[in-house]
């Protein structure tokens, strides 16, 4: 067997074994609609359709675009003018942001009965909420070539940045409002890499504008957007430092015993190993085949979250509701995405073309901007053995920036929502941490009400702190 072929089936075990899919224990309310499974029997309503929705040229040489959709505040507790927006991009590489819309923290929910339910703990009840599908090739985003496809941090965040600058000319009042980036998964990379992305670019614009404006020649020129904030959820952000975690997360929760625990350890010291060779696709072949080790001693469904019986966004009967649902015809042209387009959720070529990328580590951003004050919300559900609390943590602990001493040092205190123990967190300047409790690796699909929670009071602080308005999470 060829080596071509060894890496495909190699690829095909790790998405497998690591694809997000079940049914969410978050809110789902009796369905709205009533539909079917063929492609001409459900009606998508106007009242659940989103705000704006549709594609960006990223590349005025290819045909290369990303989709998106956008979903207004339903309760904006300001003036439109001042009310946050976030944008989610999922993990992978290659995973669509329709999970996040139509599993997660959207305004509408699907399920196995490929209905759409109201979701009461939606993050757009106080903020406007942009789902991007990236990179190009990722969901319903449109890759005719795979030379469109990016390879690496720097062009996936390219990227988005030219998605967003046409994102926020679409309104004059969109380019003043406060902006936070969010994500979850691979997503540790893409959040940190688009914020550098954008504090890079602002501070090479500033430097143009300032030698122009000393020749007299044009007046400076303003951002095409703010930047406000960044929101990692379970993220792979530091892979070397957070592969040394499994073995001994697996064994805190019983998963495997003190021998195979020292196995797991064994597999992880040769992976950090090939990271340190520079041997990308060996390291990650190697952590794929870590994670699935894990995952079939353990016998698990999933090591995104120990405790399901199924993996995320699939029905007791195993179907992927969410292939189904977002494959109807009805449902592309509410959303007016490509109607040729066959959405899966996490895509195959992406991962295989950005492969060399998943080990890289983008701890070094995240210390770039903390250095400059741009705050960081980190969370993570504590049944997660992949991206979970533990790997997190220690790459936490290895951060360089000016607050780091004080904030390893700072007590963690316990959060709740009303008499409910919600988690923990930790807080200082720039940087925030929680553990989300009964959560696995999709927080707001397991904890709907508390990750509203979260993001609405850690956004409101970060308003206050800017002088702006103050929102309500009541």
């Amino acid at each position: 067997m060829g080596s071509l072929e060894m890496r495909m089936i190699t690829f095909v075990l790790a998405l497998g074994a690591l694809l997000p899919c079940g049914l969410a224990r978050g809110s789902l309310s009796e369905p709205y609609l009533i539909s079917g499974k063929g492609n001409n029997a459900f009606a998508f309503p106007d009242y659940a359709l989103p705000t704006s929705s549709g594609y960006f040229t990223v590349d005025p040489l290819s045909s290369a675009r990303l989709f998106y959709a956008f979903y207004e505040a339903s309760e904006p507790a300001a003036q439109i003018s001042e009310t946050p927006i976030i944008l989610w991009l999922q993990g992978g590489p290659g995973c669509s942001s329709m999970i996040g819309n139509f599993y997660e923290l959207g305004p509408w929910r699907t399920a196995s009965d490929l209905q759409l339910h109201k979701n009461e703990f939606s993050w757009n009840k106080r903020f406007g909420l942009l789902f991007i599908d990236s990179p190009v090739g990722t969901g319903f985003s449109i890759a005719e070539k795979d030379e469109d496809i990016p390879t690496d941090q720097e062009q996936v965040a390219a990227q988005l940045y030219i998605a967003l600058t046409s994102f926020f000319s679409l309104e004059p009042l969109l380019q003043s409002r406060p902006f936070f980036v969010a994500g979850e998964s691979y997503a540790g990379k893409y959040v940190p890499a688009l914020g550098y992305y954008y504090f890079m670019k602002q501070k090479l614009s500033l430097s143009v504008d300032i030698e122009l404006q000393e020749s007299k020649e044009v007046s400076p020129k303003a951002a095409p957007f703010r930047l406000d904030g960044l929101i990692i959820g379970n993220g792979l952000t530091d892979p070397k430092v957070q592969v040394q975690s499994h073995a001994d997360t697996a064994f805190s929760f019983g998963i495997i015993d003190m021998q195979q625990r020292g196995e797991a350890q064994e597999k992880a010291k040769e992976i950090v190993k090939l990271v340190e060779e520079e041997d990308w696709h060996s390291a990650y072949n190697a952590r794929t085949k870590l994670l699935n080790w894990i995952q079939h001693v353990g016998g698990l469904a999933t090591v995104l979250d120990i405790r399901r019986r199924v993996p995320y966004h699939c029905g007791a009967d195993g179907v992927e509701f969410l292939k189904e649902f977002l494959g109807l015809n009805s449902v592309k042209t509410a959303l007016k995405a490509e109607e040729q387009i066959v959405w899966v959720p996490c895509s195959s070529r992406v991962g295989r073309i950005m492969a060399n990328d998943t080990m890289k580590s983008v701890k070094w951003m995240i210390d770039e901007l903390l250095q400059h004050n741009v705050p960081i919300l980190l969370y993570q559900g504590q049944f997660d053995i992949k991206d979970g609390v533990a790997s997190s943590e220690d790459w936490m602990r290895t951060l360089s920036w000016k607050g780091q001493e004080a904030f390893s040092s700072t007590k963690r205190r316990l959060w709740q929502v009303g008499n409910v123990l919600a988690g923990y967190w930790r807080s200082y300047e720039a940087l925030t941490h929680v553990v989300v409790v009964g959560a696995g690796h999709e927080v707001p699909a397991d904890q709907g009400l508390h990750s509203q929670k979260m993001i609405e009071e850690w956004i409101q602080e970060r308003l206050i702190q800017l002088g702006l308005s103050k929102i309500s999470s009541e």
